[in-house]
């Protein structure tokens, strides 16, 4: 199931911001040194333009904890890459540069592990809202059918002989249905 660009638009805000929060929580507390609030909105914009261009239809877990791993790691370079200049805008030592930018195996693998939770945790939303779709589909789809006005085709003789004033024949195909067998019409 596929939806219209302002339903996309906001799965793929929330996945921008999940990703984006809890990234930026974890990387704080792993560097001990926080995020600039320009790398926080790079980060948060790179996500949110490839989640656009995720979110065409409804993913399964595999395929959200792959795109979540995907923006963890990158979050994570655009997080180190902006401490590491407001290291050097600041004029600090060298050193304290390093410092700002640590890219341990501690914090790859809470990046990792907040990606797995997230991914988890978004795929349950995921699952909801196309449920809920599909459901108010399910229940609006007989009242459309109902609601639409239905249109009989005119009738084309198909004998030269003149009809005589009978009922129309009772057909077994369903009332919406369209029958496309026969000649073309003239």
């Amino acid at each position: 199931m596929t939806e219209r660009p302002p339903l996309r638009a906001a799965r793929a805000g929330v996945f921008a911001s999940v990703c984006t929060a809890v990234s930026v929580g974890g990387h704080t507390l792993t560097s001990d040194h926080g995020v600039p609030f320009g790398g926080l909105l790079a980060g948060a914009a790179l996500v949110y333009a490839f989640a656009w261009a995720a979110t065409g239809r409804e993913r399964g877990l595999g395929a959200i904890a792959g795109w979540m791993a995907w923006g963890q790691l990158a979050l994570h370079l655009v997080f180190s890459t902006a401490q590491s200049a407001g290291a050097h805008g600041a004029h600090a030592a060298g050193p304290a540069a390093v410092e700002a930018a640590p890219g341990g195996a501690d914090m790859l693998a809470a990046h990792m592990a907040a990606g797995a939770v997230c991914a988890w945790w978004l795929r349950q939303g995921e699952a909801a809202l196309f449920s809920y779709l599909r459901l108010t589909a399910s229940a609006l789809l007989p009242l459309l059918v109902l609601a639409v006005p239905r249109l009989t085709p005119e009738r084309v003789p198909s004998s030269p002989f003149p009809e005589r004033d009978a009922p129309a024949p009772v057909t077994p195909y369903l009332r919406h249905s369209l029958v496309l067998r026969g000649p073309p019409a003239l």
